[in-house]
């Protein structure tokens, strides 16, 4: 399928790896024009070689978003790129390991900046630069559906984000689609990273903690980002061009809740 993206411009948030990376290789492989955003320019740098090494087209803006200086710093670069833009991925860090209780006022402060108040001063940055049909594309968690254990700031907070999602859907239509995808267990280095610590506090290794939370997946395995990243790029093009609103689960089929 032609997504009808090749000449588009998109900023990726999160791209120097993980998710972002691939989704920012995903909408280059379709002909987009793509501005990497994250904290550290030395990572975005190389992940842009690679891009362009592969035949896309990339730029970089190290921005600190969690900053009131980040937002602007992307709206002044994104100002320069021809055409406007097209599309926005909103993807960052995740809050913070641990339950409810037991983290602190600072960390829960810090959890809702980062998943709630970044995101909606970027779009307020970002909104007078995007053209009709645009489209802005938020990454959640699994968590939206079904608590994680050891995760409860993404547990309280990543449905409210789905909530904005619908609210921004409403309130941007018709001229610019907002949706949202739910990673399950996707090999990034926050998976890992949350696996390991899982690994370590049951006393086994970290191979056996990921064969034991596959076999909870009905495809039988984690995903590769380059699997998330296709349908990510897919929601962000012309060609779901009838999709707003949406909360779509890439998982493998981990979460069975009905709705």
């Amino acid at each position: 399928m032609d997504l009808g993206i090749r000449g588009s411009n998109f900023i990726v948030c999160g791209a120097s790896k993980g998710i972002g990376r691939a989704v920012a290789s995903a909408l280059c492989g379709e002909g987009a024009n793509v501005l990497l955003v994250a904290r550290n320019e030395g990572d975005l740098r190389t992940a842009a070689g690679e891009i362009e090494a592969a035949g896309g087209s990339a730029r970089v803006c190290a921005a600190d978003l969690s900053e009131m200086s980040g937002a602007d710093k992307v709206g002044a670069v994104a100002g320069d790129m021809d055409g406007g833009i097209d599309g926005v991925l909103v993807n960052g860090g995740g809050p913070p390991f641990g339950a409810a209780l037991d983290l602190t006022d600072k960390e829960w402060a810090g959890a809702f900046t980062a998943l709630v108040g970044v995101p909606i001063r970027l779009l307020r940055t970002l909104r007078p630069l995007m053209n009709d049909g645009s489209s802005v594309l938020f990454i959640t968690s699994s968590s939206v559906r079904q608590p994680i254990r050891d995760l409860d700031a993404s547990n309280v907070l990543r449905p409210g984000v789905a909530a904005l999602v619908k609210v921004l859907a409403q309130s941007l239509g018709p001229a610019v689609r907002v949706n949202s995808i739910a990673p399950g267990r996707i090999l990034t280095e926050r998976s890992r990273s949350l696996d390991a610590s899982r690994a370590g506090s049951l006393g086994i290794s970290l191979k056996e903690q990921q064969a034991g939370f596959s076999r909870g997946i009905p495809l039988g395995r984690y995903g590769e980002p380059e699997e998330l990243a296709r349908a990510a790029a897919f929601l962000l093009s012309p060609a779901a061009s009838y999709i707003n609103g949406v909360s779509l689960q890439v998982d493998g089929g981990l979460i069975t809740s009905v709705p």
